[in-house]
């Protein structure tokens, strides 16, 4: 609900500020007093763009700002984008726009800076706007969809909500569907290369442990013939098998000669132990050179095999990282990429099940919205047409056309549907589209028969109405009036009027006019009491206040509109 409206140096507005209440409030005034001003005010609010001559000579500056009190139904048919952008919540809204003489315009929103579209939006879901010159809600091709899905009820709001969810998932998965096939030429000739590396490297069996027990092999082999006579010498020196002076027999002999004397010199005892362990350690050394002369052969095809192996892990090592280790790291590296592709693939074909199955889903509820709608729509044009008749446009015949497209690629989140209302308010014209077939007031009263056509069905609103009764006047005003109160049951209804028929409806009359002082001519905004109402009700039926007539008349006609009666 707006709750206040402040304008300062605006144009003739020096500073004024409208409290709002919930009912239907009337802005009335003299022709020229400024009441354009307001809806002016409030269109430059929705976005409109603002032009020269708009700030007032009070200063540099021109501010608009509106306040408004919401709960979580108001917020409902916001953008989710504006709700989530803006940060708002439940409670109080305040929006303001301040306009520079430089030309320069600056935007907030509960004191934080947004665009002017983004201020736009905001307002234009808060209040509907409708006058002789605005009419931007009712004309918007997406407002006329909402309209009829809110007369269509739950045959279409339930299929409607569903589509919006699988139109959004199956969005999602196609636009994550073509992200994941970007570039697939390039993933197909990774996955190609890393597969035949990897299969290279699994087929190699590489292992540290090996590559150092193969280079030690190949150094024995690689010099059998060489150990194998060294290892000979060094045993036959060490004892020799033919009976020969060796090492052995030497060193026996130095212990029998020690020996010969033991027990008179402990440092000759200690000696002769000495030459005995010397004996065994030439024993022992003998085992290990008879072990290697039995363990080492001269194998040339052995050599060849342990030579191609070893050059097989130098290859690999030199194209796989520099090392041996370097190669088994990119290996296991190489698998994990080769899962983490073919997952891809996997995650691809589901996103493509996905995708399949909510198109599928999407452009079934879609059918299903549609039905609904084409149901729907015979009977809105009959209401609006019964609430038109008694606006004064009995003659004015109203049709909903629906065109509907077929597949996915024109669907959207809202159907495949493009709604269009077309009016022709004359008999034997065709139907056209409400911007080329109605006038301002005629657009303004088409609104109003919407919205009684849709008593109930939508959430409380802020909607405003200017010059809704140009061109009409006796009993067809009292029936603008009257439909304007019964809109206000539910929603918060302004209204600027110059005819006391609709006036008399009103739950808040508020009274614009216009002064000079000092040679300075500004416009005001004053709350009118009963009796003030009164007096207002009798300058609008061209009479004056002081008539005591014409003073009993506004206040019958004020009575008969409380009690229902006046028509």
């Amino acid at each position: 609900m707006l709750t206040t409206l402040s304008i300062r140096n605006f144009v003739l507005i020096d500073d004024a500020t409208l409290e709002l209440d919930r009912g239907l409030t009337v802005l009335s005034g003299e022709t020229g007093a400024g009441k354009t001003l307001l809806t002016q005010a409030l269109g430059l609010l929705r976005g409109e763009r603002a032009t020269e001559g708009l700030v007032g000579d009070a200063g540099d500056e021109a501010l608009i700002q509106a306040v408004f009190e919401t709960d979580p139904g108001e917020l409902a048919p916001l953008s989710a984008d504006i709700v989530a952008m803006l940060g708002l919540e439940a409670g109080e809204i305040v929006a303001t726009r301040r306009l520079h003489r430089s030309g320069r315009n600056r935007c907030f929103v509960n004191g934080a800076s947004v665009t002017l579209a983004d201020l736009g939006a905001l307002i234009a879901g808060l209040v509907s706007f409708s006058g002789q010159h605005e009419h931007r809600r009712l004309l918007e091709p997406a407002y006329q969809r909402q309209v009829l899905d809110a007369y269509a009820g739950e045959a279409a709001a339930v299929p409607a909500a569903a589509l919006a969810v699988a139109w959004d998932e199956a969005s999602e998965a196609a636009a994550a569907l073509e992200g994941g096939r970007g570039g697939e030429d390039a993933r197909r000739r990774e996955r190609e290369l890393l597969a035949f590396q990897v299969a290279e490297l699994e087929a190699a069996l590489l292992s540290e442990e090996e590559e150092v027990e193969l280079q030690g092999e190949q150094r024995l082999l690689a010099r059998a013939v060489e150990i194998l006579a060294s290892a000979d010498t060094a045993a036959e020196l060490i004892r020799a098998e033919d009976g020969g002076p060796d090492a052995a027999g030497t060193v026996s002999r130095a212990r029998m000669a020690v020996q010969s004397v033991g027990g008179i010199s402990p440092d000759l005892d200690a000696v002769s132990a000495s030459l005995v362990e010397v004996m065994h350690l030439l024993d022992e050394a003998v085992r290990s050179l008879r072990s290697v002369t039995s363990s080492v052969a001269v194998d040339p095809g052995r050599l060849q095999v342990v030579e191609e192996r070893l050059q097989l892990y130098s290859d690999l090592a030199r194209k796989y990282g520099g090392s041996t280790s370097a190669a088994i790291e990119f290996l296991e590296r190489g698998r994990a990429r080769l899962e983490a592709l073919d997952a891809r693939d996997d995650d691809l074909e589901r996103l493509a099940r996905v995708r399949e199955e909510r198109v599928n889903e999407a452009l079934r509820l879609a059918a299903e919205l549609s039905v609904a709608r084409h149901q729907a729509a015979p009977g809105l044009e009959r209401e609006i047409e019964v609430r038109l008749a008694d606006l004064g446009m009995a003659d004015t015949r109203v049709h909903v056309d629906i065109r509907t497209v077929e597949g996915w690629d024109p669907l959207t989140r809202h159907g495949a549907d493009a709604v269009e209302f077309l009016l022709a308010p004359n008999p034997g014209m065709p139907p056209r589209s409400l911007a080329r077939s109605a006038s301002g007031g005629e657009l303004s009263r088409t609104l109003l028969a919407i919205k009684g056509a849709l008593a109930g069905l939508e959430g409380p609103e802020t909607l405003v109405f200017d010059e809704i009764d140009a061109g009409i006047g006796g009993r067809t005003a009292s029936a603008v009036g009257r439909m304007l109160r019964d809109l206000s049951r539910d929603n918060q209804v302004v209204v600027v009027t110059h005819q006391p028929q609709v006036a008399v409806f009103a739950d808040h009359h508020v009274l614009i006019e216009k002064s000079v002082r000092e040679g300075q001519t500004t416009t005001r905004l004053r709350a009118l009491d009963d009796e003030g109402s009164l007096e207002e009700l009798c300058r609008m039926m061209g009479a004056d206040p002081g008539d005591a007539g014409a003073r009993e008349h506004a206040s019958t006609m004020k009575r008969r509109a409380t009690a229902g009666l006046l028509d």
